[in-house]
């Protein structure tokens, strides 16, 4: 059974504005990351990234750092915050 992967439309909004600020290349890489990183949260999310305080986790996929929450009961993971990093 997976994880429904629920992205708050601002924090897609953050993510396409990283996205068309990247190099061609770097888009590609993004992209890819993202869309790893989706399917990896909607299979098993807590096998994804790291613990932090606060039932929050965080994971790196390619030149992004984002926080996730997951209600197994649920069976959802909340996107709460991504930000750009590296190059």
């Amino acid at each position: 059974m997976t994880y429904r992967v629920i992205w708050v439309a601002a924090l897609l909004d953050r993510l396409a504005e990283f996205y068309l600020a990247a190099d061609p290349t770097n888009r590609d890489r993004m992209a890819v990351g993202v869309e790893r990183f989706n399917e990896r949260l909607a299979a098993d999310p807590l096998a994804v990234g790291e613990s932090r305080m606060g039932g929050y986790r965080v994971a790196f996929p390619p030149m992004l750092c984002v926080y996730f929450r997951v209600d197994p009961a649920g069976r959802a993971v909340w996107i709460t915050r991504v930000t750009r990093y590296g190059s």
